[in-house]
């Protein structure tokens, strides 16, 4: 007679629109973290064939409404994201579950992250630039942190309390691109973010389907705003000083001596921000 299978303790969210060539990958690093479940919610009215795993269907496209609807699915008290293109390596649920169980107070772990290309082969130069910023990082990270640092904080290696996840609203929909950034710092409000130290949980791909940077200025400018009437302190002036960035990425640069003029009326201590300087000279010199 076998021995009954013990309960799942977390739950892996994977949205997908169906069109990923990772996808299959990514289910079965998941279904291999055993004892784990694992809920793939497609986006659009695709049809996947996806043995092993949980399937709902939405629909609409949109990846924050997507995942938000995985973890109200959800049973487990933790629940952990895979993005489709991505792929969780050996370790990484029992690693952030156990991390999770002996800090109370942490609303979300998150590990480090393996890039590599569409192929696998790993991007020394990212991984280089991604280790020197997690090993800046205490293992409790504050909501100044996840700003002050560009924590490399990526969805497919977090794992969050369901109902911490929920107590905040979970990612809003109005947001297609940092998506990931603005539930941090909601989250952060409510307590520090833990860095679980050691080998990378996941591995990341960088390939030609990735959010476009238009989006992602887009986004981080919309999280700028979103925050900065709650905020003080650096933490505002950090979040000041994205703003500009965004705008500036964005080429809307007479904007973006706008805001940096204001922000620097408001927060002349922005001028001690080497970035910040740089911006606002920049944005002087070009007409």
């Amino acid at each position: 007679m076998a021995a009954p299978q013990a309960a799942p303790q977390v739950t892996v969210v994977i949205p997908t629109l169906g069109e990923s060539p990772y996808l299959r990958e990514a289910i079965e690093s998941a279904l291999a973290e055993r004892p784990a479940e694992v809920v793939v919610v497609v986006n659009g009215g695709a049809e996947v064939d996806v043995p092993g795993a949980r399937v709902l269907h939405r629909p609409e496209p949109g990846r924050s409404a997507a995942r938000n609807l995985g973890v109200e699915a959800a049973q487990t008290p933790f629940v952990a994201f895979l993005d489709d293109d991505d792929a969780a390596l050996p370790g990484r649920l029992e690693r952030q579950r156990a991390a999770l169980e002996g800090a109370w107070w942490a609303p979300l772990a998150f590990g480090r992250v393996r890039v590599v290309d569409g192929d696998g082969n790993p991007h020394d130069d990212w991984n280089r630039l991604l280790s020197r910023r997690f090993s800046r990082l205490g293992r409790a990270v504050s909501f100044e942190d996840v700003l002050a640092v560009q924590a490399p904080i990526y969805t497919s290696a977090t794992m969050v309390r369901r109902d911490a996840f929920l107590a905040v609203g979970g990612f809003d929909p109005a947001f297609e691109a940092y998506e990931d950034l603005d539930l941090y710092l909601r989250l952060a409000r409510s307590g520090d973010l833990l860095a679980v130290d050691g080998e990378p949980v996941t591995t990341y791909r960088l390939h030609g389907a990735n959010t476009p940077s238009v989006r992602l200025y887009e986004g981080a400018l919309r999280v700028a705003e979103k925050h900065l009437p709650r905020t003080s302190g650096r933490a505002r002036r950090l979040l000041l000083e994205r703003r500009v960035d965004a705008l500036w990425g964005l080429g809307r640069v007479a904007d973006a001596r706008r805001a940096a003029a204001r922000a620097l009326l408001e927060e002349p201590a922005l001028l001690l921000h080497p970035r910040f300087a740089r911006r606002l000279a920049a944005t002087a010199l070009r007409r």
